[in-house]
């Protein structure tokens, strides 16, 4: 890697813009998971038994018998990601020192940290609505984009997905397509805002997350989701800057995370994903 050394520069830094985490609300707190001393946690979930009419003689007055069944979804870790540079002296006290171990750190996760870790998170759940067919596809415009979101609400609410807590996710051109739509009006529109987390409006009661191009899967048009239909976990976030090591004259930044994102498999039916053709 190249560097430019100091001649008489200010000891001032340009620093690149970042966006906070797009993705950090969605986590289902009400599920307690406890990965200590293993990389995998099961899950349990129970079937429900449909009604019958009650008869009032007989020996099954309440219907047939039959045990309650149930399943289980298994959490692997997979996400184990990790970073490392040096700062050598030389360097540092040649470009007015300003390139400090620990800055340098927190820079590292603005900038390359968060911005993964969202892109990954909406890759699980764009991958997981097409893997359930739970995907429109066709092209969007200003005179139909909103006729479109309202197919995939729509949908969500036939699912029984809680109105609180629903997000859709969605880039910057789709949005002003929306936005362009005559049938859009701000009757439908709840005039939210909220730029530290990205939130534009709410549309019939969905918050609207706006998103660089790159954060999501090619060609996805809108990605809904509910905040209760995910486990984010942490299980590793180190950070440590070594020095006095050997073959090195300064110090040595190491980074790690090593984590997770999961879909719900009973709350999937709140995944919802318009892709443009």
């Amino acid at each position: 890697m190249s560097l430019t050394l100091s001649s008489a520069h200010l000891a001032v830094l340009d620093e690149n813009f970042t966006i906070p985490s797009k993705t950090s609300e969605l986590d289902n707190k009400d599920i307690k998971v406890d990965f200590e001393g293993r990389n995998a946690v099961t899950i349990r979930n129970w079937d429900t038994v449909a009604e019958v009419d009650y008869v009032r003689d007989g020996v099954n007055r309440f219907g047939t018998l039959n045990e309650l069944g149930g399943g289980t979804q298994t959490l692997t870790l997979s996400q184990d990601k990790a970073a490392t540079w040096s700062i050598d002296t030389g360097n540092f006290k040649d470009t007015d020192m300003t390139a400090e171990a620990s800055s340098t750190i927190d820079r590292q996760i603005r900038e390359v940290a968060v911005p993964n870790k969202d892109i990954y998170n909406l890759a699980i759940i764009q991958a997981y609505a097409v893997a359930n067919s739970q995907t429109a596809t066709s092209a969007l415009s200003s005179s139909d984009a909103f006729s479109k979101f309202l197919v995939q609400t729509a949908a969500l609410t036939d699912a029984l997905v809680p109105e609180e807590g629903r997000v859709v996710y969605m880039t910057e051109t789709v949005y002003n397509l929306l936005r362009l739509d005559t049938t859009f009006t701000k009757a439908c529109d709840d005039a939210y805002r909220d730029l530290k987390t990205g939130v534009r409006t709410m549309i019939n009661g969905v918050k609207v997350i706006v998103v660089p191009t790159s954060y999501l899967p090619v060609s996805t048009g809108y990605l809904f989701t509910h905040a209760k239909a995910h486990k984010s976990v942490s299980k590793i976030e180190s950070a440590r800057v070594l020095t006095e090591q050997r073959g090195v004259d300064g110090a040595i930044c190491e980074y790690r995370r090593y984590h997770d994102f999961f879909v719900l498999g009973n709350k999937g039916t709140a995944i919802r994903a318009h892709m443009v053709a």
